[in-house]
């Protein structure tokens, strides 16, 4: 329980991180059903209708009996980047949010599914907030995924390249992206 407070509520500090003011699911209008299912449409119900679902609070919703938890998506976006991750992803998005050292050569590999999509993010430099530079994508469905970056040399890190590609390839935060449906550049 210790754990998944501070992922919740780490993961709920990206807002703050990406210059936005915090805003609960349940003061969006919300109630805890409808952010339970848009928690779910994160992945598929193999692994969601079994997951522990938290809201932007960090209050669990309902306990899982996997080891997956999901999440309505950051506010204040309307809860359009739902997630659901495995632990592995659980520890990477603790570190992430902490910014803190990662080292993916270490660590297990790991899956997230956001079928929703996500939100507009500089490819090449997870921390970035200037638009006018780096590399800008706003990904549709897509899973994500964690190995050594020793094993994603031959990845492009092209996001419109045409399959899976590199994310913060050369930061601690490096994974695999892989869009489950062509991605459009931004405009």
């Amino acid at each position: 329980m210790y754990f998944r407070f501070l992922l919740t509520l780490s993961l709920f500090c990206a807002p703050l991180v990406y210059g936005a003011h915090h805003e609960t699911s349940e003061k969006a209008g919300y109630s805890e059903q409808e952010i339970i299912e848009i928690a779910m449409s994160a992945a598929p119900s193999n692994v969601s209708s079994e997951a522990t679902i938290i809201d932007s609070t960090g209050k669990v919703l309902r306990e899982g009996s996997n080891d997956w938890t999901c999440m309505p998506g950051t506010p204040p976006n309307e809860n359009v980047n739902p997630m659901c991750v495995d632990q592995a992803w659980q520890k990477w998005l603790k570190a992430f949010m902490a910014q803190t050292p990662y080292n993916s050569e270490n660590e297990s590999f790991g899956t997230s599914y956001m079928l929703v999509g996500d939100q507009a993010i500089d490819n090449d430099d997870p921390f970035n907030l200037d638009r006018s530079k780096g590399t800008w994508i706003k990904e549709g469905p897509h899973l994500m995924l964690l190995l050594p970056e020793s094993l994603m040399n031959n990845l492009p890190t092209d996001p419109y390249a045409g399959g899976p590609y590199v994310m913060f390839k050369g930061t601690d935060f490096v994974h695999v992206m892989v869009p489950l449906e062509t991605t459009e550049p931004l405009n």
